[in-house]
């Protein structure tokens, strides 16, 4: 298995984003080496939240605004994925 260039590299929460209806969360992550990457998240009861992907980042992006765009744009963010 290839290791992430990302991994074990420091990293801050730059923001969370939250689903219009609550149900999807994404935090935006950047590292110290200047990439922004998302975890994404899906509801699962009470306040708990679990990652969309297995623990995997989606990335990079240039900044986190990008990041921010990418995912406010996506049918999974917005409710409308059906999948």
């Amino acid at each position: 298995m290839t290791k992430s260039p990302i991994q074990g590299q420091e990293f801050r929460s730059a923001f969370k984003l939250y689903s219009e209806d609550g149900k999807r969360a994404a935090d935006v992550l950047e590292f110290r080496n200047g990439e922004t990457y998302l975890d994404e998240q899906e509801w699962i009861e009470g306040a708990a939240f679990k990652n969309r992907h297995s623990g995997r980042l989606d990335g990079p992006f240039a900044t986190p605004d990008h990041a921010e765009r990418f995912v406010a744009a996506t049918p999974w963010f917005r409710g409308s994925d059906q999948g």
